[in-house]
C-alpha cells in the first residue's frame, strides 16, 4: 500500500513539473540507460574475453611445437590473447622468410630444414606484443569514457533542473504573495526530483566505471604475463 501511494505520489510530481524539469529527466534517463547498456555489455564481454583467453593461454602452456598453437588459433573464437600471438607470429614468420632469403631451406617449423630459423630480433617482438594489448586494451575500454561523462555531468543536470525548479516556484510565489509551508512545499519537491534523477543516473555509472576499470587493470596484467610466456615459448624454439 505505501509503494503504491509512492508511486502514485511521483506520479503526481511528475505530472505537475514544468517542461524544463520534464526535459532534464528524459536526458538524465537516456543517460542512465545508455550507462547500463555499457555495464552489462561489458562485464559480459569481460567474463568472455577471460574464459576464452584462459583456456587459449592453457593451450600455450600445453604446446610443444608452433604449429600447435597455432592451429589452435585458427580454430578459437576472439579472444586478445588470440590476436597477441597471431601477431606476434606473423612477425616471427616475417623474420624467417628474410632468413630464407639469405639461407634458403630455413622454415618456421624446427626440424624441417637443414639451417634452422632463428628470433633474430626479439624486440620486434616485444614491440608487436605491445601494439596489439594495447589496442585490445583500448577495445575493452570501450564504453567507459561514457560512463565517466554520465558519473560527472549528470549530478550537475540534475542541479540545473532542481534549480529552475526552484526558480518558478519562489516566482509563482511572489505572483500569489502567499509564502505559507503548504505553497512552498509542492514546487521546491518537484524541483528536487531532477536532483534525485541524476543521482540515479550518476551512482550506478561510477560504480560501474570503477569495478571495470579494475578488471581491465587486472586483465591487462593478465596479457602481460601471456606476453612473456609467449617470447619465452618463442625464443626457446627458435634460439
Amino acid at each position: 500500500m505505501n509503494l503504491a501511494l509512492a508511486t502514485t505520489s511521483l506520479a503526481e510530481l511528475l505530472g505537475h513539473s514544468g517542461w524544463i524539469a520534464k526535459g532534464v529527466l528524459v536526458i538524465l534517463l537516456f543517460f542512465s540507460l545508455i550507462s547500463w547498456s555499457v555495464i552489462i555489455d561489458r562485464i559480459l564481454n569481460y567474463s568472455r574475453y577471460m574464459k576464452r583467453s584462459k583456456a587459449f593461454y592453457e593451450h600455450l602452456r600445453n604446446a610443444s611445437k608452433v604449429t600447435d598453437i597455432l592451429l589452435v588459433a585458427k580454430e578459437a573464437k576472439d579472444n586478445p590473447l588470440k590476436e597477441m600471438f597471431l601477431e606476434t607470429y606473423k612477425e616471427l614468420h616475417d623474420q624467417v622468410r628474410d632468413q630464407q632469403q639469405v639461407t634458403p631451406g630455413a622454415t618456421l617449423i624446427s626440424g624441417t630444414g637443414e639451417a634452422r630459423p632463428q628470433v633474430r630480433h626479439t624486440e620486434n617482438l616485444e614491440r608487436t606484443l605491445q601494439r596489439v594489448m594495447r589496442d585490445q586494451t583500448t577495445r575493452l575500454e570501450s564504453g567507459l569514457s561514457f560512463l565517466a561523462t554520465t558519473a560527472s555531468a549528470t549530478p550537475f543536470i540534475g542541479l540545473f533542473g532542481t534549480v529552475w525548479g526552484i526558480m518558478e516556484a519562489f516566482r509563482a510565489i511572489g505572483l500569489s504573495g502567499s509564502a505559507t509551508l503548504a505553497s512552498v512545499a509542492p514546487g521546491i519537491s518537484e524541483a528536487l526530483i531532477t536532483t534525485a534523477g541524476g543521482l540515479f543516473a550518476a551512482i550506478p555509472a561510477l560504480v560501474g566505471y570503477n569495478l571495470l576499470g579494475r578488471k581491465i587493470k587486472s586483465f591487462n596484467a593478465y596479457m602481460e604475463q601471456f606476453a612473456l610466456d609467449l617470447i619465452n615459448f618463442l625464443t626457446n624454439r627458435f634460439a
